[in-house]
């Protein structure tokens, strides 16, 4: 049985931010459900029934709660695993889970390419090949997710809108991060490139990379790199640039291609 530790440098603030948002909602809950006991007799048949719901989620919070906390142990050890705890957690808490999970798919990113070199700030304006991100679309997708969650959540009150919801504010706000970031380019003899949207942007080796799949919609790379084996697609519609199909062309030339 392997040990479990925390390296809480490693970790995002917004995932404390966002257990404490949690931890507070299920304090909520409990007091909501401890207080109406003693007047329960007293309330009408509609407030007994949302007595009687509130009282029904304190298990299920105080589950998500305790996975979101396994998770991150986890998530030094086997990180789908723990993003795999994190997101089954996080939907039971929806809307408000989002911060944590927010945190942790920023802590994630970086847990699976600890090992890769970021990019140098300074280097950012020098690269010789680069297309960013359409962050525009990312920001629509987002705002339509959103309107198509809260329809959803009017019309039916089901959990499959909040979920959708929480799609969509992640997307909105992950295009104000992502604006004028690389998603893809060359500095010298390395490719720069950002392997996830909630990743940072990193340097790695021309020979370190392959490009497993290419089509009209998408890419598919494959990043062998300083103990980092990770396989990363990418949607040609999230280009900015209108000149990308020779700019693209251009860089996949450069790796080798899967047999």
């Amino acid at each position: 049985m392997f040990r479990m530790r925390i390296e809480v440098n490693k970790l995002s603030k917004l995932i404390w931010v966002g257990l404490i948002v949690n931890a507070v909602l299920l304090g909520a809950v409990c007091f909501f459900s401890a207080s109406a006991k003693d007047i329960y007799s007293e309330l009408s048949y509609s407030e007994r029934d949302l007595v009687d719901v509130v009282s029904l989620m304190k298990i299920p919070f105080i589950i998500a709660l305790a996975m979101q906390i396994f998770s991150l142990p986890v998530l030094f050890k086997v990180p789908k695993a723990g993003l795999t705890l994190a997101i089954i957690g996080s939907l039971v808490m929806l809307p408000l889970s989002l911060v944590f999970m927010t945190g942790y798919l920023f802590s994630y990113e970086k847990q699976c390419n600890k090992n890769l070199t970021l990019l140098p700030q300074s280097e950012q304006n020098m690269l010789t090949m680069a297309l960013s991100f359409k962050t525009s679309q990312l920001l629509m997708q987002g705002l339509l997710l959103i309107a198509l969650g809260l329809f959803v959540c009017f019309f039916s009150g089901t959990a499959t809108g909040w979920l959708v919801v929480g799609a969509g504010v992640l997307s909105s706000c992950n295009s104000f991060r992502l604006k004028n970031r690389t998603m893809i380019g060359m500095s010298q003899d390395k490719l720069v490139i950002t392997p996830g949207l909630f990743a940072d942007t990193y340097l790695v080796p021309l020979s370190d990379v392959t490009l497993i799949k290419e089509d009209k919609r998408l890419f598919k790379l494959h990043i062998k790199s300083a103990g980092t084996d990770r396989k990363c697609t990418f949607r040609k519609g999230l280009i900015k640039e209108d000149n990308y199909p020779v700019v693209l062309e251009g860089l996949l030339s450069k790796l080798a291609k899967q047999e």
